[in-house]
């Protein structure tokens, strides 16, 4: 099977040495209480118009307090600069974007650290079950770590917690949203809703807002369903509750090309880590780590994804970082499509569950629609005009083409402006984490020499599909895993597999094969519940030479964790053995040495 050519990704670097700017010559002060907004904001106001610049940060621990923009530190319009952190820190004790880079290229950040005040908010906080009471009427949560916890916390999610490991995933815990679920996306079609919103597995409005103090460090709370409640909860479990979620981000880039980041570590946001979209391409990420600062309890290190590259034009190089302990994905590499179509005209459709932000739909751009399977409509053609409707969550298209007469309301359609494809992620380690390693959902990559441990969901996603929460991917076609150790992950069972590949669409598995010439080679899977890989929706699939041990430590029959829910599998499917093929042609698995140390 014949794989892109890794060496054909080159992130260019900024060219020459040129001026050296120190911050401190701008003002900036590494001293507990002194904020230095307005002083890094002067420095790189004098360095946008000389060239070659490298800003440099005195070895320190720098402070930034408030702003009133989204951002702290504006990286706009630069080229050829360079950040040297020195090892120095930067704390933010407000929840706006720590960095913000835009149209620049050939930027490099490196030896830098960039930290959240917990003082200013807890992102997590570990409780156990203390007590349930009668018939489940009241759950009472002891907080260990905390003198003295905080009643009023708001809580975004809940999810299980290992009481000894302390790491995220506990065998039979459940994860939930302890009120209504704010991510879902209604239209006016109710029967619509109903499909895209049996795709969401997660479980909500579990408690009531109604907290009580009981002592110091225990609180009680009210389950909606006490009946229910007393089923689910069982005092000993563990859990973790996150007080944020998408709040802001640690750096985030948009239109701009060549960054570069090295030896970059977060240790807390109340977001997302790298956050990278719309038309960024060539993005380099060396020996960068996120993880809960050392020397802490703190159970979490971002509160979603560690990086995060969507609605981008690829080339990505993801190379000897450290990623555990986000809210979310280790990684995640995709791009956005909606479903939903209504043909107002000849030339212009109205789609559902569309936000500007996911989608980013553009004049000139060009879009693909595919049939509610995932197969080609043989459609394609320019945007002429946009028009975002949000307080409908639809947006409406001008096309450049009449369209076809088969358009039904399933369709999809692809924003083919972009394609996160192209990408490589090699000696890294991914582990402590509460969702997927890697959630990969572009073409061209290459997966090998890392290191995957107690990750929650699946090591590996591959997927592509559409509900009410958002709709992502658009196939993969060529990636290549090879060389890679797994050990304990597929913790809650999410997908049934630790190499998972499959699609979520409303009518079910698609035979269509969305994913194509996909080699697994060469891996070691080590401690894994029920399956090792579960493949389906695919064509040429090779699995052949990896080692297989201690798999199928569950009954394949008991219930399905999925993302959240403690239910059957939402596809009524069987699983058996360790590598199982599904609405899949052309696929092969062989060589691979399965066995169990774990005799009884």
């Amino acid at each position: 099977m014949n794989h892109f050519n890794h060496n054909s990704i080159i992130i260019d670097l900024p060219t020459g040495v040129g001026q050296i700017v120190d911050i401190t010559e701008w003002g900036a002060k590494a001293e507990n209480g002194f904020c230095n907004t307005l002083a890094i904001e002067r420095a790189i106001a004098y360095c946008k118009d000389k060239p070659e610049v490298t800003l440099l940060i005195p070895k320190g621990v720098y402070h930034f307090y408030q702003t009133d923009l989204t951002y702290f530190i504006g990286l706009h319009h630069l080229s050829d600069f360079t950040i040297e952190g020195s090892g120095s820190e930067f704390i933010f004790h407000q929840a706006k974007d720590f960095l913000d880079i835009k149209f620049s290229k050939r930027l490099m950040i490196k030896n830098l650290i960039l930290d959240w005040d917990w003082n200013a908010g807890a992102l997590a906080s570990v409780g156990v079950i203390k007590e349930v009471g009668n018939k489940g009427s009241y759950l009472d949560i002891q907080f260990p770590g905390y003198d003295v916890i905080d009643s009023n916390m708001d809580i975004r999610i809940v999810g299980p917690f290992d009481p000894k490991r302390y790491t995220p995933g506990a065998e039979g815990g459940i994860e939930f949203r302890p009120y209504e679920n704010q991510h879902t996306k209604a239209t006016s079609d109710a029967e619509s809703n109903k499909e895209m919103t049996a795709l969401v597995r997660e479980l909500d409005n579990i408690l009531s807002k109604r907290i009580e103090r009981v002592n110091d460090n225990t609180l009680r709370m009210f389950p909606q369903d006490s009946s229910w409640a007393v089923n689910h909860f069982h005092e000993g479990d563990c859990y973790n509750f996150r007080h944020f979620e998408y709040d802001c981000e640690a750096i985030r880039t948009t239109k701009s090309s060549h960054i570069t980041f090295e030896r970059v570590t977060i240790y807390g946001c109340p977001g997302g880590g790298f956050l990278n979209v719309g038309s960024v391409h060539h993005l380099h990420f060396s020996h960068c780590k996120i993880q809960p600062r050392p020397g802490t309890f703190r159970s979490i290190s971002v509160s979603v994804d560690c990086l995060h590259v969507g609605n981008s034009k690829g080339y990505i190089i993801i190379e000897d970082c450290d990623f555990s302990g986000a809210g979310d994905d280790c990684v995640n590499l995709h791009d956005n499509s909606s479903m939903g179509i209504t043909k107002i005209n000849d030339d212009t459709i109205l789609l559902e569950r569309v936000n500007e932000d996911k989608l980013q739909f553009e004049i000139g751009g060009s879009i693909e629609i595919r049939m509610p399977d995932l197969s080609p409509s043989g459609y394609s053609s320019r945007i002429t005009k946009v028009q975002y409707f949000p307080e409908k969550n639809n947006c409406q298209l001008q096309l450049a083409l009449p369209l076809p007469s088969n358009l039904v309301e399933d369709c999809i359609v692809f924003n083919r402006s972009y394609g996160t494809d192209y990408y490589i992620i090699r000696n890294c380690r991914f582990t402590n984490n509460r969702a997927r390693g890697l959630l990969l959902q572009g073409s061209h990559g290459i997966v090998e020499n890392n290191t995957f441990e107690n990750i929650q969901g699946a090591a590996i996603q591959i997927e592509t599909g559409s509900e009410s929460r958002w709709s992502e991917g658009q196939g993969v076609t060529d990636l290549l895993i090879q060389h890679n150790i797994i050990r304990h992950c597929d913790l809650n069972a999410w997908q049934m597999a630790v190499i998972y590949m499959g699609v979520y669409l409303p009518k079910g598995r698609t035979t269509y094969p969305i994913f194509k010439d996909i080699e697994i080679a060469h891996n070691t899977i080590v401690d894994f519940p029920r399956l090792a890989c579960f493949l389906s929706s695919c064509e040429n699939v090779w699995v052949h030479d990896n080692a297989l041990i201690n798999g199928g430590q569950r009954d394949y029959s008991c219930a399905d964790y999925g993302s959240s829910t403690m239910e059957l599998p939402i596809y009524n499917e069987k699983y058996e053995g360790v590598i199982q093929f599904s609405h899949s042609k052309n696929c092969l698995a062989e060589n691979n040495n399965i066995f169990n140390t774990m005799l009884n």
